[in-house]
């Protein structure tokens, strides 16, 4: 029990030590040079409490008069994010600083001493606001979604192997789309415009052989909900296709096309957070061919590409 008495003469500053913490054996002593003396420093044992819902915990503390500010360490992706509840009007917490996990040990104790000391010295200053003089993010609570917030472009980058149902068999396809992020909760959705280029892909066969290059556009829209650091999506779209077909007969007849051919189609996916700005995931989906294609030549069917493709392959997820 902190005493109510030492709050009221001297700020108490409370470090609790919450679930996956990272260690800091000298923080409360880097904490008590950079206050100076105008704030009691003194840590909380808290290794059973999930640091993302410890706020109500501290706003508890800091209620009861036995802090004034309770700060915690957050771990999330590449990093950590430091977290302080006080007495400020309207505020349940503030971020105070995200770290990245690279820096040493050393330096995190610092950077949380300093961030501490400023926001004390608001604190102390009467009529003083928050978030003008310290220069921190304010809010009712801490956002901790690794998705992309609304309004923000979204850059999607995709491999892909791709298997016709018929004689094009496998061939490998590039794609790169835009488009811009609407938040509902958890759910993201994300109206996009696309293209592709499927290469070259021949096909022999008794009657002839051909070779086909595709190029795509595609319009489609990207609804994903989020299970922490993970993402699962799917995205119904339209392709209007360019097919460049060149072939020949087994007996030397040649004949060339080029074939629009509009596609209707559903991908699922997962994606996971490698960074706050940045998803890496599989995607896998299928696409039938709205116009039943053919290369003929004289009358003859030389190669039928069919209606259903399948594909599989990696995705690459920026939000700008």
């Amino acid at each position: 029990m902190f005493a109510v008495s030492r709050a009221r003469a001297a700020p108490t500053v409370v470090i609790a030590d919450t679930r996956d913490a990272p260690v800091l054996p000298t923080l409360t002593s880097e904490v008590e040079v950079h206050v100076a003396g105008r704030a009691v420093v003194q840590t909380l044992a808290a290794r059973d409490a999930d640091p993302l819902t410890y706020a109500t915990r501290a706003t508890e503390l800091v209620a009861s008069g036995q802090a004034a500010i309770v700060v915690w360490v957050a771990p999330v992706d590449g990093g950590f994010l430091v977290l302080a509840s006080g007495g400020w009007p309207g505020r349940a917490l503030i971020e105070l600083v995200r770290i990245e996990a690279s820096v040493g040990t050393a330096e995190i104790e610092r950077t949380i001493a300093l961030k501490i000391a400023g926001l004390l010295d608001t604190l102390l200053a009467p009529h003083v606001d928050v978030q003008a003089m310290v220069g921190i993010s304010t809010g009712p609570s801490v956002r901790t979604s690794t998705a992309p917030r609304t309004g923000a472009w979204r850059l999607a980058i995709e491999g892909l192997v791709a298997h016709e149902s018929h004689e094009r068999a496998f061939d490998g396809r590039v794609g790169i789309g835009v488009g811009r992020t609407w938040r509902f909760g958890d759910l993201s959705i994300v109206p996009m415009l696309a293209g592709s280029w499927q290469p070259s892909s021949a096909i022999e066969n008794a009657r002839g052989r051909a070779s086909i290059t595709e190029v795509d556009g595609t319009v489609g829209v990207d609804a994903a909900t989020e299970l922490g650091p993970i993402q699962i999506f799917a995205r119904p779209h339209a392709i209007g296709g360019l097919l460049v077909v060149r072939g020949s007969s087994a007996d030397g007849r040649h004949g060339d096309a080029r074939v629009f051919a509009p596609y209707a189609g559903l991908d699922v996916g997962v994606r996971r957070a490698v960074s706050e700005s940045a998803w890496l995931g599989l995607v896998t989906g299928a696409e039938a061919a709205l116009i039943h294609n053919e290369l003929v030549i004289d009358g003859e069917t030389i190669v039928d590409l069919g209606r259903i493709r399948l594909h599989v392959g990696v995705s690459l997820t920026i939000s700008l």
